[in-house]
This record gives C-alpha cells, structure tokens and sequence, in this order.
C-alpha cells in the first residue's frame, strides 16, 4: 500500500485520544470503517451510539470480528496492510513509523513482517508479535497524517529507517535522500541535537560528517587508496589546470598523460547549489579544453569500487 504525495497535510504532535482523532467526519460508522480499511475500535463504536449490547450482538453475528483488543475488522472487509496498520494504530493509540513508515513512504520494497507504532513510554498496551512498539519518553516529532492515517513524517521515517541499517546501506540511502529531497543536512543535525542519545546515532552522525564540508576530503581519500590498491599510476591529486593563462579550476584527480579528469560528488554536493553549478562551468570548461572527466559518487566509491576501477582503466 502506497499513498500519494497530495494527500500529506500536517498533524498535532501528541494527537488526543483515538476516538476524537479518528472520527472526525464520517456521519456513520460503517462509513468510519471504510475510512480505515474496513477497521473500527469499540470506542469508536459507542461514539456512534452502539451500545456494548449492541457490540457484542454485531461480533456474535460476525459482522464484527476481532482483530486486536478493542478493535474489530467489518465483516467482508478483508486483512490487508491497511487494515492492519489502522488496526494497530487505533489499538495503541499510536503513530505508524520505523519500517512500516519507511515502505509506505517508498523508502522500501518489500512489506514488513510486522507493523511499527510510536507510543508514549507510559502507556500500556499488549500486542500480538505482528505489531512491534516503540516507545518514546519525548513528544513525537515530524508526525503527519496520510489518508487521514496517523504516521511519521517523511524525513523523520526515514532518519529512523537510517538507524537500523548497516553503516554502508544507510548512507547509500541518505545519498539517495538527499538527491530526491526526502531529507536535508539540516534534518540530520537537529534530530542529533534533539536525540542525543537515541539508537542508531553512529550512523547519523556519520551522515551528517559525509555531507559537511569534510565530506570531500573522504572521498579523495577512498579514491587516493583505490587508485594505489589497483595499482593505476601516473596521476595526481588536486591537480590545477590553467588555458591561456587562466586557471580553469583544480581536478580532484588527474590522469596527466590521458588527460582524464576524476571529480568526486560528495553528499553535500547535492544541496548545495553553488556549488553544484561551478562544478558544471568548471566541467564544461575542461572539456572545452581537450580534457575528458569521470564524475563518480561517495556510493561509487563504497558500494562499486570495481566499477570505478574498472571505467577508469577504459581511459587509460
């Protein structure tokens, strides 16, 4: 199940209780229940004026059937990933997030095995193993709804999702993030500030070291042992090039006798626009001059290094 952008619109932090924040403007609950995937809580139920007597009457003639404590899946409606999600989300009074915030909002493929909800630390709730809590003593923040289901915001799922991957999985993610906009250096830094202690904070922190201004110097760095494990020669770093007495830039990377120019991209690469567009002028400008340049990302560098060999000794 996934959910289009023009749907986003913003939320409260701690939303009020479930009946209020999910029974807004359905005139019926059958109508309710539609709205959440064919789900409905007894609370809400009594909202709509059924009684526990008339509850109990619905679930003995199946036209309720339990699916959590409290909370009922309408008869035909069948157990799909949105029933499931609303069903949790109701029953903990909780906000969709982690893993199953990270599929919904694209970040993932497959769906997961269980559904992910933040609650606060302090309530109690008992729920089956296909529903995984998190609790958090803080107020949720970054939390929206999507068709009107109560879920972690875009950049926040994903730094959440960042937190569980292997180190090279996620910045290859967060690369990727920052390329489609999902999320900015800023979101980093301040979830850093505001959870200085959280799980997962090792690879943030790292994140945010690759798309400051040190980023570049890494990655000059993994290209320099790269060159020197592959055993290419005949090259040198930080290279200035000049055409008629005019200098046209410094390569990261020169292959002096090819005349081929090696450009890293870091992760800051992508926000800052500058830069962007002087690394463009100064790639035209090389070109212009006879020169030949191989652009590669810190994701090359990490993920594909036979590759960025391998396209290398092509220009060689």
């Amino acid at each position: 199940m996934r959910f289009a952008d023009d749907v986003l619109v913003p939320a409260p932090l701690y939303p009020p209780r479930t009946n209020q924040r999910f029974a807004s403007h359905p005139t019926t609950w059958a109508a309710l229940a539609r709205r959440q995937g064919g789900v409905i809580s007894r609370r809400q139920l009594i909202r709509y004026d059924v009684s526990s007597s008339g509850i109990g009457r619905l679930r003995d003639g199946g036209q309720l059937v339990p699916i959590l404590a409290g909370v009922f899946l309408v008869r035909g409606a069948p157990v799909t990933l949105a029933a499931k999600l609303w069903a949790a989300a109701i029953a903990t009074d909780g906000v969709v997030g982690f893993t199953s915030a990270a599929h919904l909002w694209g970040f993932i493929e497959a769906e997961p095995a269980q559904i992910h909800v933040l609650i606060a630390h302090a309530r109690r709730v008992y729920p089956p193993e296909w529903v995984r809590v998190h609790r958090t003593r803080t107020p949720i923040v970054g939390q929206t709804t999507r068709r009107h289901l109560p879920i972690t915001s875009r950049p926040t799922s994903l730094l959440d999702h960042l937190t569980t991957l292997p180190r090279s999985a996620a910045v290859k993610l967060a690369d990727r993030g920052l390329q489609q906009g999902w999320i900015t250096p800023e979101h980093v830094l301040t979830r850093l500030q505001r959870q200085p202690r959280h799980r997962g904070n090792a690879t943030l922190r790292h994140i945010a070291q690759l798309m400051g201004d040190r980023a570049a110097a890494e990655s000059e760095r993994r290209l320099h042992r790269l060159l020197r494990d592959a055993g290419i020669t005949g090259w040198r770093a930080n290279h200035p090039v000049y055409w008629r007495g005019r200098r046209i830039g410094i390569v990261d990377v020169a292959l002096l006798s090819s005349q081929v120019a090696i450009e890293m991209d870091g992760m800051a690469y992508h926000v800052d626009v500058d830069r962007f567009r002087n690394d463009r002028r100064r790639q035209n400008d090389l070109i212009a001059t006879g020169w030949r340049v191989l652009r590669f990302t810190w994701a090359d560098l990490t993920e594909r290094p036979e590759y960025v060999v391998a396209t290398i000794r092509q220009f060689l």
